[in-house]
């Protein structure tokens, strides 16, 4: 009940954020219901090879490693790289099987997978869309549903079209959420109309499992108990009253978030990342994120 509650919330911000750019767009509850199929049908697909985690030490350190780093590219050799001919802007990379256990371009038989236009996101290599597919004698025999964006936000705040031409530019429709994520907590909160000075910081959104220690006629075992989006704070190490309160509001509506939310991230490794690296800038016009993608 309370879940359907919070999307309910979500949904209604939504639309109040459709009603303040006076702009025509379409019914979000049924965008919400297209997005969740969507993510839900990508990630079974690919989950029996991607069954392993980038924990939250993980992604905590690969920001303080790689915050400044001033080579962001990927770097291609590492991989087999496929162009495909309908829209040659794209880039494949295959992750499954590796180039080191699978040398030739092409797979003749089983299973492969490969990522849509991936970015280096600190240090990671990631993409929302992962491409599952199995050969057998040198033929494709079937494959999976993949997903096209990688939070409701960037779902919500680009419109679904078909695309005729041009790469598929997932990172663009991103940082279009991680703004509307801003904007919609703007319209929900009071925080930011008594500043005096800017605010900045950094933050990590990840998916966290609360668990507790149970004890039943087999001994004691560990319980999960529920599963939620919740805030690290990143930057500044030592924060004033401020800006400690700033992250503790905004912590407070990314953990009433619905799951779902935010699509798992596919890495070159096979794993899934959950984790959003975002900047964070608040005055009395109101909230400024950005993803560092």
């Amino acid at each position: 009940m309370k879940r359907l509650k919070l999307s309910a919330t979500l949904i209604a911000l939504l639309f109040a954020q459709n009603a303040f750019c006076q702009q025509e767009f379409p019914d979000y509850e049924d965008l919400w219901r297209e997005y969740k199929s969507k993510i839900d049908k990508n990630f079974l697909s690919c989950s029996w090879k991607f069954n392993k985690e980038v924990s939250l030490e993980e992604m905590k350190e690969a920001f303080y490693k790689n915050k400044n780093a001033k080579d962001k590219k990927i770097h291609y050799e590492d991989f087999l790289v496929i162009k495909p001919e309908l829209h040659p802007d794209d880039i494949y990379v295959r992750v499954y099987p590796s180039l080191k256990d699978h040398p030739a371009k092409q797979v003749v038989e089983g299973e492969e997978i490969t990522l849509s236009n991936p970015k280096w996101y600190m240090g990671f290599i990631v993409s929302p869309r992962a491409y599952f597919e199995v050969y057998n004698n040198g033929k494709r025999t079937a494959y999976a549903p993949y997903a096209t964006y990688s939070d409701f936000f960037a779902y919500a705040a680009y419109k679904p079209i078909l695309r005729l031409d041009g790469p598929y530019d997932w990172y663009n429709n991103t940082r279009y959420g991680a703004r509307l994520i801003g904007t919609l907590h703007s319209l929900g909160t009071d925080e930011h109309w008594w500043l005096k000075e800017e605010k900045q910081f950094s933050v990590l959104l990840y998916k966290k499992k609360d668990e507790e220690k149970v004890q039943d006629y087999q001994g004691i075992h560990t319980r999960l108990r529920r599963v939620y989006y919740s805030l690290e704070l990143l930057e500044p190490g030592n924060p004033d009253k401020e800006t400690q309160k700033l992250f503790d509001d905004l912590k407070r509506f990314v953990e009433e978030l619905p799951l779902g939310t935010f699509a798992p991230y596919f890495t070159s490794d096979t794993r899934v990342m959950t984790g959003r690296y975002y900047r964070v800038t608040v005055n009395k016009c109101g909230w400024l994120i950005e993803d560092y993608l």
